[in-house]
């Protein structure tokens, strides 16, 4: 069906045939507006392959094959496919509440038939009606998916704008792959929205946002540095990527308490990339801290970065390790495997290849760098709590009634006393 016909196809419903919803409330060009909701045969519906649901996984194959057409059979099996694979057991679950119960819950659909709300679920309501060992009677209500109509005057960004509101909502973002809120970000901020329209979208605050975008440059720097532009599927999580952008960001800063005068430009690169290993290892998130933590007050040695003599020998050998190991590009990967439609098989075999390869010995300067940190933390280790206390003895308000008057302090006081006289003894003062 071209889309001529089914914007004819919708336009009929909506003119001549009965709701069966009526009065939802939904903000429309900046407005609340009352919709209604029809029954629409699914065959006249098309998927929006760049739902969020599935973000991460369409742009890693449209990077390595094509650019998915709804309206192409094979295409519509591959992303109902992403749609199932997306999230198996909670697609189980609905599948038989949509038998049992219909749909409860209303989409939204385009005037030419784009669903952007609801892929999901017309996806099940799809392949119930192909389940040929369910009886037709049983199955009657599945050829049709309940949504609301958007006017055929409605723009691209009041689309995206609502595609964003009902897919990436509070409630609605806890069932999504973490990946896909950092490149519905990025999309956004494409599409031409601010980050103060996408946090509204998103039922986030401002600073979430920008946090997103630069996380989500840092997963575009890692991917490009393996030779995986575009594959985000070759992301396994964010908790790495949201620590590694603090780093980054507070010794980009510069003067960092306590540094020593580390590189803006080479140091800083050398710790992003040795960052970037770790994490392809599949690095502990306990123990990447250790290689990134920025030093405080009470916490000089925080890290292999905050101290120089371990990182810059922790540098020397992480390079003589990873330059020592071999493997196939990927480029060499996708012309060996020209038929094999499931590429990111073969990457994450290239990932395993490659920690196969170099894993004993960046755990080995992994744990010889630990060991001279906590070397280095047990040494200062005196200073660090001679300076908290200080630091809580100053902040004693000595005007209050209770400092002037309460035996408990006099008595507090007078043990302080006594152990500094044991500190000043031992220190021959």
């Amino acid at each position: 069906m071209t889309e001529f016909e089914r914007k004819q196809a919708i336009a009929d419903i909506k003119e001549n045939k009965t709701p069966s919803m009526t009065g939802i409330t939904l903000t429309y060009n900046g407005e609340r507006q009352k919709f209604d909701a029809y029954l629409i045969p699914l065959e006249i519906l098309v998927y929006n392959p760049y739902n969020g649901r599935i973000g991460s996984e369409v742009k890693s194959f449209e990077r390595q094959h094509h650019r998915l057409n709804p309206e192409n059979p094979s295409d519509v099996k591959i992303i109902e496919d992403f749609l199932w694979e997306s999230k198996v057991k909670a697609n189980k679950e609905t599948m038989e509440s949509l038998l049992k119960d219909h749909q409860k819950q209303f989409g939204i659909v385009t005037a030419d038939g784009t669903i952007i709300d609801g892929n999901r679920r017309a996806s099940l309501l799809n392949r119930l009606w192909r389940n040929e060992s369910i009886n037709a009677n049983e199955k009657q209500h599945c050829r049709f998916f309940l949504a609301i109509i958007l006017p055929q005057d409605a723009d691209k960004k009041e689309i995206i704008r609502l595609e964003t509101t009902y897919q990436m909502g509070e409630e609605a973002k806890l069932d999504y792959n973490p990946i896909q809120k950092y490149l519905k970000c990025g999309d956004l901020i494409e599409a031409g929205f601010n980050e103060s329209e996408i946090a509204s979208f998103m039922n986030i605050q401002k600073g979430e946002v920008l946090m997103y975008l630069r996380v989500l440059k840092l997963m575009d720097e890692y991917l490009e540095a393996y030779g995986y532009d575009g594959m985000y599927t070759q992301l396994s999580g964010e908790d790495s990527f949201q620590k590694l952008d603090t780093a980054l960001r507070g010794y980009m800063g510069g003067g960092v308490s306590g540094m020593w005068d580390y590189d803006l430009e080479t140091d800083v690169s050398d710790l992003k990339s040795i960052a970037f290993d770790y994490i392809r290892l599949g690095m502990e998130q306990t123990d990447f801290r250790d290689i990134i933590r920025k030093p405080t007050a009470t916490n000089r040695a925080s890290s292999f970065f905050a101290c120089k003599d371990i990182w810059e020998d922790f540098v020397t050998r992480h390079f003589d390790i990873v330059d020592s190991a071999d493997e196939q590009s990927v480029q060499d990967i996708i012309d060996s495997n020209p038929d094999d439609a499931d590429l990111t098989k073969l990457l994450r075999a290239r990932d395993y290849a490659w920690a196969q390869q170099v894993k004993e010995q960046m755990e080995s300067n992994f744990k010889s760098s630990k060991d001279r940190l906590s070397n280095k933390q047990n040494a200062a280790a005196p200073a660090q709590l001679l300076n908290k206390a200080l630091s809580a003895l100053s902040s004693i308000d000595t005007t209050q009634e209770t400092f002037l008057f309460d035996p408990l302090v006099r008595n507090l006081i007078q043990q302080i006393e006594q152990t500094n006289n044991s500190f000043k003894k031992k220190l021959g003062m």
